[in-house]
């Protein structure tokens, strides 16, 4: 007779692929998995196959994903995609930023030679795989000037790095007038990574260009988008662009109008061609002719090749949403919105940014999902389809009032939300249920989370009966800080205050990330160019790069936790100001001992006083 383990083994091995494949589904984390696969070589060979792929699915559905990949890639990205997770969560950050040499710029006068007048940076990245390599593009626009950085890594190292510079006064334009005012990369057809991409640029004069970001030929253009002279609205100043990869369209504003254009294919053009081939635009429309008062178009989104949303500045009805029909573009607007807070006057909004949400990893979630930055500090999730205006509205608890120039998303798991007033950062969680916690990783415990967060408003920490010290998976019945932990108390927002202090009046212009996949963010402020990485993201190797054009330094953040983001109806219950945390690293930072791992946040903020009152988890 076999031992009980030895025939529990077999039992489980034995058991159909596909029920397998089911049980793989339901594990929360990767050492979950990993134990699993060591129980037996059936069962390695499964999950080697095709396991962490499932996970990988299944924990981070809300996330885009690649679409293919080796078994070897999918461990990878279950390794990478779990400890971003975790350093999200624990506020695990470092912060490089980016810097040109400094230099006055041509409307400087003589007589202030040392003073700069530093282009605002305006940034957008891109992430593609090409061999076993990743392929990182950032692109960003400084004053009249076009900048990228092009690196290729693995998910160790970065294997090469090169800089390329478009000086747009080679091309005639001044600083000034001619300013670029927004850059949006065009990725490549899905399935179609080995195109090259191209880069659009919109300027304040109104020009607007695809440029080449290839190696061998960057800042070429390779189209140039404009309206012929007949043509009954004019483009002026570009205030926003937007490019839909899938229809190879080309969305652009100005201050009152929104243009199409179609992205055609091109072939190389010869160096000696005087002329970049001219593009008419397929649609045009005006919005004082079929709007309501309001002073200019601040931002602007495609959610597909069927629908536009436009940000206005100062109008009872900030939000318009434009249909790209067969015979152009046609108004529509979306239902109004009430004023949800008694101590604002109820004067015209302003909405500074907009964002299209993919919420169909959600049941019952689909359609034109918007989430929108409005004046009175309020961040608001709505869907465009539905009755209800307003499905959700986050609201940072501390600097209720701040107003947000640029927002990113994670997925469903969290926003970035830039101030539009200062050099800070804001993480909201979305709040949506969540396929992985990196807490379910951890020992089992009959202690709270700690340290106990100290929110913005008067509220009461949660209670939980159940003083379990071990969890109870047969029931269904979680430990106290298992059940705790993935409390919202316990996850609260935060912002975030760069340590840039030349930049401290500047407020964030611009944000961007390569995928979703990606450790890295990039923020744009005034001369100055934001890298914000996961720890686990940074690359512990020096970097090979060419002649690098911006200088590179690590700052040290403070971070102060907010609450848990949601909406402030009265001001007066935001009483308490919460601890301001600043990072610190220092030879302990990673130790392994038990009160600095559980600690709810990265070792860098954490103050040793609080481990002293820590009780050991259950083994």
């Amino acid at each position: 007779m076999e031992p009980p383990s030895a025939a529990n083994s077999s039992k489980l091995d034995n058991l159909p692929t596909d029920i397998l494949l089911i049980i793989l589904g339901y594990l929360d984390t990767a050492r979950s998995v990993a134990h699993l696969a060591a129980t037996c070589k059936g069962l390695h060979r499964l999950i080697s196959a095709g396991g962490w792929r499932i996970f990988v699915k299944s924990c981070f559905d809300s996330l885009t994903l690649p679409t293919s990949g080796s078994d070897e890639d999918w461990a990878d990205l279950a390794r990478a995609m779990t400890a971003q997770s975790r350093d999200w969560d624990r506020r695990a950050f470092v912060f490089h930023s980016l810097s040109a040499p400094e230099a006055r710029r041509p409307n400087a006068r003589r007589n202030q030679a040392a003073q700069s007048i530093p282009g605002n940076i305006i940034v957008d990245a891109h992430l593609q795989r090409r061999g076993r390599f990743d392929e990182e593009f950032v692109v960003w626009g400084s004053g009249e000037d076009v900048v990228a950085r092009i690196r290729r890594k693995d998910r160790i190292t970065v294997a090469s790095e090169a800089w390329h510079l478009c000086k747009g006064s080679d091309a005639g334009f001044i600083a000034g007038k001619g300013d670029t005012t927004s850059v949006s990369i065009v990725k490549p057809y899905p399935h179609e990574e080995d195109e090259d991409l191209g880069v659009v640029v919109g300027r304040a004069n109104g020009d607007l260009r695809l440029l080449s970001i290839d190696e061998s030929t960057f800042g070429r253009t390779l189209m140039h988008f404009r309206p012929s002279p007949d043509f009954s609205i004019h483009q002026h100043e570009i205030q926003a662009i937007d490019v839909n990869s899938d229809s190879r369209i080309i969305a652009a504003s100005t201050r009152e109008n929104v243009w199409l254009y179609p992205i055609q294919t091109h072939d190389p053009i010869p160096e000696n061609m005087p002329e970049s081939p001219h593009v008419d635009p397929i649609a045009g429309i005006s919005l004082k002719d079929s709007a309501k008062s309001f002073d200019f178009i601040r931002s602007m989104k495609m959610f597909n090749k069927e629908t536009i949303a436009v940000a206005l500045n100062r109008s009872f009805d900030p939000i318009r949403v434009l249909n790209i029909t067969q015979t152009g573009l046609e108004m529509s607007a979306p239902p109004r919105i009430p004023d949800q807070h008694p101590y604002m006057d109820s004067s015209p909004r302003t909405v500074r940014a907009l964002l299209p949400v993919d919420v169909r990893s959600i049941a019952g979630g689909g359609g034109s999902v918007l989430l929108s930055s409005w004046d009175d500090g309020t961040i608001r999730l709505q869907d465009l389809r539905t009755p209800s205006p307003v499905d959700r509205v986050y609201q940072d608890n501390f600097e209720v009032a701040t107003p947000i120039n640029a927002l990113i998303s994670h997925g469903l798991e969290r926003f970035v939300a830039g101030s539009a007033y200062s050099h800070m950062l804001k993480v909201f969680d979305f709040r949506w249920p969540r396929g992985y916690y990196h807490t379910d990783s951890l020992p089992c415990s009959r202690n709270s989370p700690y340290p106990t967060p100290r929110p913005p408003t008067l509220v009461d920490e949660p209670e939980y009966h159940d003083d379990r010290s071990r969890c109870n998976h047969v029931l269904g019945r979680l430990c106290r800080w298992h059940s705790l932990s993935r409390h919202d108390f316990y996850r609260p927002n935060c912002n975030i205050y760069l340590p840039f202090r030349n930049y401290a009046s500047s407020p964030i212009y611009s944000l961007a990330k390569p995928s979703d996949v990606s450790p890295t963010f990039y923020a744009g402020l005034s001369g100055l160019l934001v890298e914000f990485t996961l720890k686990s993201g940074v690359h512990s190797a020096s970097i090979p790069s060419t002649h690098s054009l911006y200088a590179r330094q690590r700052g040290k953040v403070a971070i102060l936790e907010t609450g848990d983001g949601s909406a402030i109806l009265d001001i007066s219950k935001c009483q308490r100001v919460p601890e301001i945390r600043r990072q610190s690293f220092s030879d302990t930072e990673n130790s392994s001992s038990s009160a600095r791992k559980q600690h709810r946040l990265d070792e860098a903020l954490q103050d040793r006083r609080e481990w002293q009152g820590f009780a050991p988890s259950v083994a």
